[in-house]
């Protein structure tokens, strides 16, 4: 039987994982065992309503976002386009783009995602 790590700086074990609750419906699960300055390696899931912010409305930051769907339905709109993905579509877009991301169906939306902001670049 392997041995289980109990501690590695490298690993992430999945039942010490960080988590942080936002609002709007939405949880964040830290992927990386510490920060890594510049970027969030995240696993993230849209409670059914949730959205990154209120409908009509777009957020902006520095940086770059990769995203990849697990399960569920997830609205993404960048600038003036909006399209859903689903279970094995991913997604980028420069995160300078005003942008919002919504569950878009009757279950939560769940998935693999990273933002990078480059060294340098204000909070």
């Amino acid at each position: 039987m392997p041995q289980k790590l109990i501690s590695a700086p490298l690993v992430q074990l999945g039942e010490t994982r960080g988590t942080l609750k936002l609002g709007g419906g939405i949880t964040w699960e830290r992927l990386t065992p510490r920060d890594v300055p510049g970027a969030d390696f995240l696993k993230i899931t849209y409670d059914v309503g949730g959205a990154s912010c209120p409908e009509g409305r777009r957020q902006t930051h520095p940086g770059h976002e990769f995203g990849y769907v697990l399960s569920g339905r997830l609205g993404v709109t960048v600038g003036f386009d909006t399209t859903e993905i689903g279970p094995g579509d991913s997604v980028y877009f420069d995160s300078a783009t005003p942008h919002r991301l919504f569950d878009a169906g009757d279950e939560p939306a769940v998935g693999v995602w990273m933002v990078h902001a480059p060294f340098g670049s204000p909070e």
